[in-house]
């Protein structure tokens, strides 16, 4: 699931691709724990951020590389392993906190999904153009949903174009100030977050290419939380965009 526009890619199809030309298909799976299972879907190396979803409280920088035995085991190597000779080795305190946020893991990205689409669908009615691949009119809904394992939802990502880079600075200003959430590029956290792409995560992706890829200055990238009550949020969130001008 790419960032921040959310298209889905179809891993069995790359798969075979790489397949044919005997190279290595590696998937990061940051934004889609539990939704997907890349090395089940044809993928041989998958890569996470712990920091995002699976520790999921935001206060750590961590990173996982998922693959078969022999190939962590060539990391590993005392003499000659990557992670070895470069030092990309957590410490053993900082690993057992994630391993104990892991074991919620499925229950978030549950909540984490189900806020996301109803947010996504009262967004849409509002008359925005809202990325999200829930939604039916997502250009890989039916991609998917053919290759997610049931049960988690759509994910906890969704992508708001508020027309302008001015309104959207505005818009995530006023909604840190009703208490929606907090103006910061992370994602995976219990609180929503949000932020405008084209000025921070793709900021390295020059301009005609963000405008050719439909990035536009306006776009407001939401990582939605575990709110209990998503109706309170939304309602929040609708009022900060008649303050700013937008609905």
């Amino acid at each position: 699931m790419s960032n921040p526009l959310l298209e889905v890619a179809d891993i069995p199809a790359l798969a075979a691709l790489c397949k044919e030309r005997g190279i290595k298909l590696v998937v990061d799976n940051t934004f889609s724990p539990m939704i997907l299972s890349p090395i089940r879907l044809g993928a041989d190396i998958v890569v996470h951020s712990l920091t995002k979803y699976i520790n999921g409280t935001s206060d750590c920088v961590a990173g996982a590389v998922c693959a078969s035995d022999e190939f962590i085991h060539k990391l590993t190597d005392i003499n000659s392993g990557a992670s070895m000779l470069l030092g990309a080795v957590l410490d053993s305190t900082r690993a057992a906190s994630i391993l104990k946020n892991l074991h919620s893991l499925h229950l978030r990205m549950r909540q984490h999904s189900e806020n996301a689409m109803f947010l996504a669908e009262k967004l849409r009615e509002l008359g925005l153009r809202v990325y999200y691949p829930g939604l039916p009119d997502h250009p890989q809904h039916e991609l998917l949903t053919r290759l997610m394992n049931p049960g988690y939802g759509y994910g906890g990502m969704l992508a708001v174009d508020i027309g302008t880079l001015k309104d959207a600075n505005q818009l995530m200003t006023r909604m840190q100030q009703e208490k929606v959430g907090y103006l910061a590029v992370s994602l995976g956290y219990f609180k929503t977050l949000f932020s405008a792409p084209g000025h921070s995560t793709s900021s390295e992706i020059p301009l005609d290419e963000r405008e050719a890829m439909g990035l536009s200055e306006g776009l407001v990238r939401f990582s939605v939380g575990l709110d209990n009550n998503i109706d309170l949020s939304f309602e929040r969130i609708k009022r900060c965009l008649a303050d700013v001008g937008v609905i």
